[in-house]
């Protein structure tokens, strides 16, 4: 069994009973916590894009499991979402908790999509799953018309030092690929050419754990305003050395 075949097989395990807890939760620290990423990144990219993207583009978002970042956007007014996965059971959990959403099983390494089929093609915490993370990426430029953000962890100092190097759940086993705004650059100018596309992509910080702990101790939501806090004092003093990076390219 390679590891696609693996990371199917334990994602259609955790999907069998339906979406998880954090993706349906009500509570506003935990949805802050896992969402603010994905709202973080498109209101940059629809911001940079100058309204070559709104509300009526179409958006496709691979390695989506359950489809929690579908959701997202759909609450931030896009009417065009598609979520895919690899495992069919997440499709089937996205489609099943949110209406708004449309689905269908893709691999990202290879997708099976003509190229441009898409306005903006996304991907949350997928890249690193696979056995060829820029393969992936590459596809992402492929299929997109205009526009493609991920999320992913960032090759900094930090990430390097204290990083997760593999990771592992059961028996599906990856390597945490890193990137940063230099790889995006030559990956992406090999790809599309000379002065096809802008590099907007950047580093900042945000770890999920660490920030659920925080509002644990001070009570839900009222630990939010010090996670703000702290999260725009490290970006404004040292975002470059963050954990966290979203590769955004916008095709000219």
């Amino acid at each position: 069994m390679n590891q696609l075949d693996r990371q199917r097989e334990l994602h259609n395990k955790v999907y069998a009973t339906g979406s998880r807890e954090h993706v349906i939760s009500g509570d506003l620290s935990t949805s802050y916590i896992v969402s603010w990423r994905v709202r973080a990144s498109l209101e940059r990219l629809l911001k940079a894009s100058k309204g070559q993207i709104n509300s009526d583009s179409t958006i496709l978002i691979l390695c989506s499991g359950e489809g929690m970042e579908g959701s997202i956007l759909c609450d931030l007014g896009f009417t065009n979402v598609s979520v895919s996965d690899l495992a069919e059971l997440g499709v089937r959990a996205a489609l099943k908790r949110d209406a708004r959403l449309k689905g269908f099983v893709l691999n990202a390494q290879m997708v099976d999509l003509p190229d441009g089929s898409f306005d903006v093609v996304m991907v949350h915490d997928g890249l690193h799953h696979l056995p060829s993370p820029v393969q992936g990426f590459t596809e992402m430029l492929r299929v997109a018309k205009k526009a493609v953000v991920f999320l992913e962890p960032h090759d900094s100092i930090v990430g390097r030092l204290i990083g997760t190097q593999w990771e592992r759940n059961g028996s599906a086993i990856n390597y945490v690929f890193r990137w940063n705004r230099r790889l995006v650059e030559q990956v992406t100018s090999g790809y599309l050419g000379p002065d096809a596309f802008d590099n907007l992509s950047f580093s900042f910080w945000h770890h999920n754990l660490v920030f659920a702990k925080i509002t644990q101790v001070l009570g839900g939501a009222r630990g939010l305003p010090l996670i703000k806090i702290i999260k725009r004092i490290l970006d404004l003093m040292a975002g470059k050395y963050g954990n966290q990076f979203c590769g955004m390219v916008l095709k000219r």
